[in-house]
C-alpha cells in the first residue's frame, strides 16, 4: 500500500505507476517487465510491504517480474524470508523472477535459504524468454563453481518432460564440462570468470559455458582409457556419447562449450 504521506503516480491509463510502500524501501513499478525495486535498509517493518508487492504483482499475468535491488544498504533476515516467500508466491502463479543488481550479501542471504544456487544473485533464478525459460550465472572460475553449475542445469532441464536416465544425463554432461572450463579456463594462474547459460524450451535443453581459456582443437582430443570414470577425465569423449549435440567456439571472450539434449516430448516447457 501507498506510504500514508506520498501520493499515488497515475499512469496515462489511469492505474497507479508505481506504489511506495513504508518508508519508501519497497516500490512497485509498472513496466514490461514489472519492477519491484527495494532500496535502502530493509527490516523488519518492510516485510510486509515485500509479501505485498509480490502478492500485488502475481494477481495478473505475468512472464517475468524484476526485481531491483541496486539500492539495498542492509537486508535483516525476516526480509530475506518474506523476499523468498514472495518469489514462491509468483512462481506458483506461473511467472518467472529476475533478480538484478544484487549485493553480495543479499546473494548470500537468498542462497542460504535456497532461492538461488549460485554466486550470482543477478542471473541465478529462471526468467522467462519466448516460449522457454532462461538462466545465467557468472561464477569464479574455481573447483566449487562445479557443483552450483550442475545444480543450476538440473532444475532447467527438469522443467522438460526428460526421463530419469536423461536428466543424469544431462547432468554429468554439463559438470564435464563445467570441470573441464575450471580446469583449463585459467590463463598464466590469473583468476577468472565462468559464464554460464541454461535454456529449456519446447526443442530441448542447451547450456552454454564460456571460461577465459585458450582454444584447442577438439578433434585432436583422444579417446580415454578405460576405467576412467571420474569428473573431469572424459571430457569431449563422455559429452558427444550422452548429448545430442556438442560445438566449441573461441573468440576473444575466451572458450565456449555448447551442449545440447532434445527432449523426448515436443512439449513445451511450463
Amino acid at each position: 500500500m501507498p506510504h500514508a504521506s506520498e501520493p499515488k503516480r497515475a499512469s496515462r491509463n489511469g492505474r497507479d505507476r508505481s506504489v511506495i510502500a513504508d518508508n519508501h524501501a519497497v516500490s512497485v513499478i509498472d513496466g514490461s517487465p514489472p519492477t519491484i525495486r527495494l532500496r535502502g535498509h530493509i527490516d523488519s517493518s518492510t516485510s510486509s510491504a515485500i509479501g505485498d508487492a509480490f502478492r500485488r504483482l502475481s494477481a495478473h499475468p505475468h512472464g517475468c517480474i524484476r526485481v531491483d535491488a541496486g539500492g539495498v544498504r542492509h537486508i535483516e533476515q525476516a526480509c530475506v524470508q518474506a523476499l523468498a516467500e514472495g518469489v514462491r508466491t509468483v512462481e506458483a502463479s506461473g511467472a518467472a523472477v529476475k533478480l538484478v543488481r544484487a549485493s553480495r550479501e543479499l546473494r548470500t542471504a537468498l542462497r542460504n535459504v535456497g532461492l538461488i544456487g549460485g554466486y550470482q544473485g543477478a542471473y541465478g533464478m529462471p526468467y522467462r524468454s519466448g516460449l522457454g525459460w532462461e538462466s545465467r550465472l557468472d561464477l569464479p572460475c574455481e573447483p566449487r563453481s562445479v557443483a552450483v553449475i550442475r545444480a543450476q542445469a538440473a532444475a532447467m532441464a527438469a522443467r522438460l518432460p526428460f526421463t530419469p536416465t536423461e536428466l543424469d544425463d544431462v547432468v554429468l554432461a554439463v559438470g564435464e564440462a563445467a570441470a573441464n572450463a575450471v580446469r583449463h579456463g585459467l590463463r598464466a594462474g590469473a583468476r577468472g570468470v565462468i559464464h554460464v547459460r541454461c535454456r529449456a524450451d519446447r526443442t530441448g535443453f542447451c547450456v552454454e559455458i564460456t571460461d577465459p581459456g585458450d582454444g584447442f582443437d577438439p578433434e585432436r582430443v583422444q579417446r580415454p582409457k578405460a576405467g576412467v570414470w571420474q569428473e573431469g577425465g572424459l571430457g569431449i569423449y563422455l559429452m558427444r556419447r550422452i548429448m545430442d549435440a556438442v560445438s566449441y567456439t573461441f573468440d576473444a571472450r575466451g572458450t565456449t562449450v555448447r551442449l545440447i539434449k532434445r527432449a523426448s516430448s515436443a512439449a513445451p516447457a511450463q
